[in-house]
């Protein structure tokens, strides 16, 4: 029985491999045709600063990333070229070999079936698989930190204090420091956790390592002082919001892909290994209590300085700390071989599979990220129609269209960039400049949306993206046209209602959301038209959104932004994508909005005509990646 006997031998190494080559090819599934997300953008035009002075001081010194990343991308270009799978080979591979690394790192902690199942679940994990694929800090990160924590574990767990543990701690301690602040915080715990478990007679050579770590940090430290100096992502101006208590609850539900399969299957595995391992729980009692710290303990961390300090907590800055949760997770699986554990790990990776294709739509969503797509359709529109025939406005930063020009050898001339500020009177003196027939227009607002539509009201092609979509309008209807019907419609007529100091609410509707759509993924947009007799007169338009009869969100919009001249007919209008104010669509049913015109000024000069409000299907890939599709 020479084969049965290589397989029980090879038992474990078999399934890793196969878990593996599952991760692999996961990861490689339309790998050479993927487009470069915003973060990869932004990174790979930092590639071509002649000097690396340069690149540390206009390149990284104001990013808020350490320089780890960058610096390496920046000697790798050097090497090896500029395009897209170039530069994400070193990544794919760091994100396959995650896989066998928080094998090796699990068996260390629990047992060969715990990491199994840590291994399997991580494989299939999109928030692994997404960042395996894209030019940015977190695989390597992550890739990093399992080493340190490899080597760690040999020397807390094992007690094998030799040299060759101890400097290779050392060195991916600094690394780990190099790559993200999180995963320096993650080396930082891990480190203060190291103490409470040495034996005392080897303590000198702990802290060797952690010396050792810290003097090949030393070179970063100005950059880390400047770099916490200049704030990050969250400040004044940055985009990312304050977190809310519901962070805690999306969290978990993004990493179990927002599946009621994989809840399922997790927890029969859970019930199973209570049952049939129920006295596990109280072994191995510290190595569960360390875990669920150090899973815990950084998103607390995180949450307190985004809400007092600086917003900075993110799904992906959490992925250096995923391991401690997925060990915590399976921890209880007893190391006995038994049919059923493979039958269980089976049915999980099967439900994550299925879950990343099916429910999260990751292959659909992936290659949707509109700024090449957007670029590469203007090329293709400007020799299809002529540069004088169709106007651009792509709202990307100037350097990232420069990185598609380079790429394509090709130039438009692009209207609007991300840098510059207009109002919207100012943007609808550049929409009214254009000779062009048609418009591409992609990352724009709402409201600049609508003002194209004024000018070019047929829409030609429509691109659903992640985070935005592509628009080409046209001046003229066409057989072409598009037509986009819209889901609720509602009229309201003012009879011409002079504004007077009487009048401070007017109202508009009132109604649930249902009357609307049952789906967040809906876009509602309130217009209203007036006559303004005096360019001092002002009024706002409201609209608020309230759940379970508290209010959810109020926002308003004032006239004087919008009028243009005096004593003609214009128009005021707000728009609202209600998958921004709520993440699941069984919360629609206790949502009602509520529009109306407010006059805290008690202004005059306003001739109220009509109003209305109007809902459509919105894209519902926008957050797709990392937000519940339902």
């Amino acid at each position: 029985m020479p084969h049965t006997n290589f397989f029980y031998r090879n038992y474990y190494s078999i399934i890793l491999c196969i878990i593996t080559l599952i991760g692999a090819v996961c990861r490689l599934y339309g790998f050479f045709d993927l487009p470069f997300t915003h973060d990869e953008i932004s990174a790979a035009t930092k590639l071509h600063y002649t000097s690396f002075s340069q690149l540390i001081d206009s390149g990284i010194r104001g990013d808020g990333h350490p320089a780890g990343v960058q610096v390496f991308l920046w000697y790798w270009s050097k090497l090896f070229g500029y395009s897209e799978i170039v530069l994400r080979i070193p990544f794919l591979l760091m994100g396959i070999a995650c896989i066998p690394l928080s094998y090796v790192v699990s068996k260390l902690w629990f047992n060969k079936n715990t990491a199994l199942f840590v291994a399997g679940f991580l494989s299939l994990s999109q928030i692994a698989i997404f960042h395996s694929l894209t030019i940015r800090p977190y695989i390597a990160g992550l890739f990093f930190t399992l080493l340190m924590l490899y080597y760690w574990s040999k020397i807390i767990f094992t007690k094998d204090y030799r040299w060759k543990n101890v400097i290779l701690m050392g060195i991916f301690v600094a690394t780990s420091a190099y790559i993200h602040h999180f995963s320096m915080l993650f080396a930082a715990l891990l480190g203060i956790s190291g103490l409470f478990f040495l034996e005392k007679r080897n303590v000198w050579k702990y802290l060797l390592a952690c010396m050792l770590a810290i003097v090949l940090y030393i070179p970063h430290i100005p950059i880390l002082l400047h770099q916490m100096q200049i704030g990050g992502v969250g400040g004044p101006d940055g985009w990312l919001a304050k977190p809310t208590p519901e962070f805690f609850i999306i969290y978990p539900k993004y990493l179990f892909h927002f599946s009621r399969y994989v809840y399922l299957i997790i927890a029969m595995i859970l019930i199973y290994s209570t049952i049939v391992n129920f006295k596990g729980w109280t072994k191995k009692t510290d190595k569960r209590i360390l875990a669920l710290t150090l899973f815990l303990l950084p998103l607390l961390i995180a949450y307190v300085y985004s809400i007092y300090i600086n917003s900075v907590l993110q799904f992906s800055v959490l992925i250096f700390f995923l391991p401690f949760f997925l060990m915590l997770l399976f921890s209880n699986i007893d190391e006995n071989r038994h049919i059923l554990k493979i039958v269980f790990l089976i049915l999980m990776m099967g439900s994550m599979l299925y879950s990343l294709i099916y429910q999260r739509k990751h292959y659909e969503i992936m290659p949707r990220q509109w700024y090449e797509l957007s670029a590469k359709k203007a090329f293709e529109y400007q020799q299809c129609y002529g540069s004088e025939m169709i106007s651009y406005m792509l709202n990307m930063e100037k350097p990232f269209l420069n990185y598609y020009e380079t790429k394509y050898n090709d130039s438009i001339y692009n209207l609007i960039y991300k840098e510059q500020d207009y109002s919207l009177n100012a943007f609808y003196r550049i929409v009214e400049q254009q000779k062009s027939n048609y418009i591409l227009v992609a990352g724009l607002s709402d409201p600049q949306l609508r003002i194209i539509k004024e000018k070019y009201p047929y829409l030609i092609e429509y691109e659903k993206c992640y985070t935005s979509e592509i628009f080409l309008f046209s001046k003229t209807k066409s057989n072409s046209a598009l037509a986009i019907d819209s889901i609720y419609a509602k009229n309201v007529i003012f009879d011409s209602l002079q504004i007077d100091s009487s009048h401070e609410f007017i109202p508009i509707a009132s109604l649930p959301f249902l009357e609307i759509n049952d789906s967040r993924f809906t876009s509602i947009n309130l217009n209203v038209n007036y006559i303004a007799q005096d360019t001092h007169s002002n009024i706002y338009l409201v609209l608020e959104t309230k759940y379970n009869d508290m209010l959810k969100d109020w926002r308003a919009v004032e006239t004087k932004n919008f009028t243009r001249e005096v004593g003609v007919q214009q128009d005021v209008f707000l728009s609202l994508r209600y998958e921004l104010l709520f993440k699941n669509s069984r919360k629609m049913k206790d949502v009602s909005i509520h529009a109306y015109l407010w006059n805290p000024d008690k202004t005059a000069g306003i001739v109220l005509l009509n109003s209305t409000i109007t809902a459509y299907k919105d894209n519902e890939y926008i957050y797709g990646l990392v937000e519940c599709l339902q």
